[in-house]
């Protein structure tokens, strides 16, 4: 019972400590690519609106990746750890 217990709770960790990297390293990810590829590169933006405009695409990527991570969690499939019966 207790080895069950112990690989839920590691199996939990490891799923919210991923999304944590994701929530935390996709939006720096995207701001810099946005702006140094898309924006200042293929449209040639000055730098404030370069910003303006990455720090959008920053946003609306933490937005699904947080809404990815409201959904796992509210969605967890709990039909695959087994009942355990209790008398």
């Amino acid at each position: 019972m207790s080895g069950t217990k112990e690989a839920t709770e590691l199996q939990t960790f490891k799923t919210v400590f991923y999304h944590s990297i994701v929530i935390l390293a996709l939006p720096v990810i995207s701001f810099f690519t946005s702006k140094i590829f898309l924006f200042d590169g293929i449209l040639g933006l000055n730098t404030v609106p370069s910003n303006v405009y990455s720090a959008g695409v920053a946003i609306i990527v933490l937005h699904i990746a947080l809404g990815v991570f409201i959904y796992r969690a509210y969605f967890d499939d709990r039909s695959r750890i087994p009942a355990i019966k209790r008398d």
